[in-house]
């Protein structure tokens, strides 16, 4: 009999669902492709109980099973373990009722208690476990692995008292080496700065990252070293761990900056496009792979004494393990060999890593994350009907890769609509936005006629395996590429005229880099066979990618894809085996 485990991610943002039987993943999304919300939901003290609704009926759903087939659910979060912590450290900075004081993490306690309350209710047959934040990053990362041995990093912004965790990941036990405890926190940095540069708390820190690949860390207009005073209260320390000067950032003092403003000039109310500003993001991009790096060394030590070997293979989690930039100091300045950093990184994959770690438990076998490709799927006959519903004109052609290729190399925007959504912030080619790399004016128009995002934001190539070599300088282990979650530097400066649309050039450094997106054919045939298509045509197995939504999630459903098609200016929208071309007026 078939044994169903389902894992929640509640407790702050990000919120998402994902279900696990036997020793596969059947299904795994976040809320935010459902509920149409940017990152699902804000993290508040009150609202940890607000489940993933539309997440877990889409798991269940999947599967073909109610609430009773359950045979055990895990919440990744401990909120004894987090309120225990907050008593026994209060926070100076900490706001009456705010996150750190005592009536605030009792309320936070209170809502995650009752989010347990109601996961139980619901399956009174399953067996329910709180489990800690760190430990189903950590389970998401290696547990899904390819790896069989594995040393583990976990950075984020905070779980119930720790920052950053460093263990041991050996068959499917988990040991936990070191940690570095809130509020030394390398993600709550980067939130804050990028709410001190007028981003978003929640999408600003992907945003913030392309800002600093523009410039070095030497303001434009002042010549001011960012660097320097950023290493003033970030900094490595001896002995492998980090820490940050708490009054500088004030991170439970969610609105006060004065910490910062001394030293970065006062908050900005919206985001400036200019070089000055990008110099600080640069700082902190700088001090963020240094002290990456360094507490990657330290865990290769601490690994490859537990194991009693070499540990060469690394896996990451937590939003920071989002840095592209930064993973690939990693496999450039660390011993390990191989790096793994699975899709959803974020707080997002800690729902798979509680359904897998409960799994486990119970006896099953491992699963293992071959594919991104876990969330929702829709057959042709809904794909037509949402494409006959909004009146658009629609063919059938022998092959939507080779139709799709063939305009993509004239110069069109081509929606791309295909099997089940990705999971994970990163467009991997089932819910994409395609257009010509080698067009030098590719990138404005996308950007002027649908994406309307800043100017300084790269867009990413996908490309296969042959593509890779002759363009980039790539590290053979460096396995996030598969995920879009590494940027790669191209062979040679010239290159960057090949592909120009897919290339971010710093001006001060003069390097040009790219996030790029590894196509495997056996993972996603369709989209290989686009990009084989385009190599005939255009000499080159790659493709502009980037994510199919505008100013919102990425799209989900057929008749998400058919409005945002109707509200932009792509020519054409590629849906299962269906292809709609705007009207030409």
């Amino acid at each position: 009999m078939t044994s169903f485990v389902l894992g929640v991610n509640s407790a702050y943002h990000e919120p998402s669902a994902a279900l696990v039987a036997d020793g596969r993943i059947v299904a795994f999304a976040e809320e935010e492709r459902f509920n149409r919300v940017r990152h699902g939901k804000h993290s508040r003290l009150d609202n940890p109980d607000e489940l993933p609704e539309l997440s877990i009926a889409f798991c269940l759903r999947e599967a073909g099973i109610g609430w009773r087939d359950l045979a055990a659910i895990g919440y990744s979060f401990d909120p004894a373990a987090r309120l225990a912590a907050a008593l026994e450290r209060p926070d100076p900075y900490a706001r009456p009722g705010g996150w750190g004081s005592e009536d605030g993490e009792r309320l936070f306690h209170a809502h995650n208690v009752a989010a347990g309350e109601r996961l139980r209710e619901r399956a009174p047959q399953a067996a329910f476990r709180f489990l800690p934040h760190h430990l189903c990053h950590v389970a998401s990362a290696f547990l899904v692995s390819p790896f069989e041995e594995a040393a583990v990093l976990v950075v984020d912004g905070i779980a119930e008292r720790d920052s950053t965790w460093l263990g041991l990941g050996r068959g499917g036990e988990l040991a936990e080496l070191e940690t570095v405890p809130f509020p030394h926190s390398l993600g709550f940095c980067w939130e804050k700065l990028s709410e001190l540069l007028g981003f978003d708390r929640y999408s600003g820190p992907g945003k913030v990252m392309g800002y600093a690949c523009i410039t070095d860390p030497v303001g434009e207009l002042s010549g001011r070293d960012h660097l320097t005073a950023m290493r003033e209260i970030l900094r490595e320390e001896s002995g492998g761990t980090f820490v940050v000067d708490p009054d500088a950032w004030r991170f439970r003092a969610e609105e006060d900056f004065s910490g910062l403003d001394r030293r970065f000039g006062p908050r900005r109310p919206a985001m400036v496009d200019r070089y000055e500003d990008a110099s600080i993001a640069a700082a902190l991009q700088e001090v963020t792979g240094d002290i990456l790096v360094h507490l990657a060394c330290r865990l290769h030590e601490l690994a490859s004494a537990k194991a009693g070997r070499p540990v060469r293979d690394l896996c990451l989690a937590g939003g920071v393990a989002l840095n592209c930039v930064a993973n690939h100091e990693l496999a450039m300045r660390t011993p390990f060999t191989r790096i793994w950093v699975q899709p959803a990184a974020n707080d997002a994959g800690t729902a798979l890593g509680a359904a897998v770690l409960l799994a486990l438990e119970l006896g099953q076998e491992r699963p293992r994350l071959d594919h991104p490709y876990l969330g929702p799927g829709f057959d042709a006959e809904e794909m037509r009907a949402a494409l006959d519903a909004a009146r658009l004109a629609v063919e059938s052609p022998a092959s939507v890769a080779a139709a799709a290729a063939e305009r993509i190399e004239r110069g069109e925007i081509v929606a791309w609509f295909q099997g089940r959504q990705e999971v994970g912030p990163r467009a991997l080619g089932n819910r994409s936005i395609l257009c010509d790399p080698t067009r030098f004016d590719s990138r404005n128009r996308l950007n002027a006629r649908v994406k309307y995002r800043e100017s300084f934001r790269p867009f990413a190539p996908s490309l296969l395996p042959q593509a890779v070599e002759p363009l980039f300088r790539a590290p053979a282990g460096l396995l996030a590429t598969r995920y879009m979650l590494a940027t790669l530097p191209v062979r040679e400066r010239r290159l960057a005229q090949v592909i120009p649309a897919v290339i971010q050039e710093n001006g001060s450094t003069g390097q040009s880099t790219a996030r790029i997106h590894l196509v495997e054919p056996d993972a996603n045939p369709l989209y290989a066979e686009l990009l084989s298509e385009l190599e005939r045509r255009i000499g080159l197995a790659v493709v502009l990618n980037t994510s199919f939504n505008i100013s919102e999630p990425i799209v989900t459903t057929p008749a998400q894809a058919v409005a945002t098609f109707a509200r932009s200016a792509m020519d054409a929208l590629v849906m299962g085996p269906f292809l709609a071309a705007r009207r030409q007026s």
